[in-house]
């Protein structure tokens, strides 16, 4: 009689390129640059809807993509946190330099 290991299965949600919180930011990136370019086409044309719709697409993916490259996940989601926190718990110079 064989036995068999427990695996840990990994149930988070990739996207190549990203992990973490960025992936839903891309995939927020995704739907929002599709429901501007469908409302700029209905609303001024094919033309304008691409000149606007596509660089800023691409623009957001790059940005997300640096950020990724720079922190990763881990580290931005602990810089968007130290963001939210009171200024007066940062320490501006060391302890010995005062």
């Amino acid at each position: 009689m064989e036995s068999y290991g427990v695996q840990k299965i990994d149930t988070s949600l990739y996207v190549k390129g990203f992990s973490g919180s960025l992936v839903y930011l891309a995939l927020y990136a995704v739907i929002g640059s599709f429901l501007l370019f469908v409302t700029l086409y209905i609303l001024a044309g094919v033309f304008p809807a691409l000149l606007i719709c596509c660089p800023c697409f691409f623009t957001l993916l790059y940005r997300l993509n640096r950020i990724q490259k720079k922190y990763g996940h881990e580290g931005w989601t602990k810089k968007r946190h130290a963001r939210k926190l009171p200024h007066f718990i940062l320490v501006k110079r060391r302890i010995c330099q005062i």
